[in-house]
């Protein structure tokens, strides 16, 4: 298993890519990789774990293709810090490293006609341990929270850079919907 490398992880996302022709495809096919690396730590720097005080946390740049496809990050979250209702307008295969996240999944009950309005409703939740890969697809929304009392770090995977997709954030009190954009580090 300490075998297993970045760089063969991008390859195997690579080949994944390449080779299905849905979404939902090349996530269960990367689900296993992700695992796998995420369990593998001997490739974690620790400045991986610096969170940014003002996001809550650290978006950390591992890979990323020039087209800015399949992006690799890891992110760490402050404890009891987060990223609010938000989705990806990618796939993504998320993978838990350390700590625990609290995932809420949800689903939009308006129809979407009113630019800049958006009605959400929880659809679950649950809390992500070490060991534990989720997919989401492009138009799912959800949101993470650090539900424990360290740094919580993930492995994520998207078919394109979060800051190059037009996704979005959503407030639940205001039902407002506008553009998502996080700050990254390299």
């Amino acid at each position: 298993m300490n075998s297993y490398s970045v760089e063969q992880y991008v390859s195997d996302i690579r080949t994944a890519v390449r080779e299905e022709n849905s979404d939902a495809a090349i996530t269960a096919r990367i689900k296993p990789f992700a695992g796998r690396l995420a369990a593998n730590k001997s490739w974690i720097k620790s400045s991986y774990r610096e969170v940014d005080a003002e996001q809550g946390f650290g978006l950390h740049l591992i890979h990323e293709e020039e087209n800015h496809e399949l992006a690799v990050f890891v992110i760490s979250w402050a404890p009891e810090r987060g990223l609010g209702p938000h989705n990806h307008k990618t796939w993504a295969v998320v993978a838990t490293i350390e700590g625990q996240e609290r995932e809420t999944g949800y689903r939009r009950i308006d129809d979407k006609s009113k630019p800049g309005f958006a009605d959400l409703k929880i659809s679950y939740e649950e809390t992500l341990y070490p060991g534990t890969v989720v997919c989401c697809m492009p138009e799912d929304i959800h949101s993470v929270w650090n539900n424990g009392t360290g740094i919580a770090m993930s492995l994520h995977t998207y078919g394109r850079h979060l800051n190059h997709t037009g996704r979005s954030i959503f407030n639940l009190e205001n039902k407002t919907e506008q553009p998502c954009i996080v700050k990254v580090e390299n």
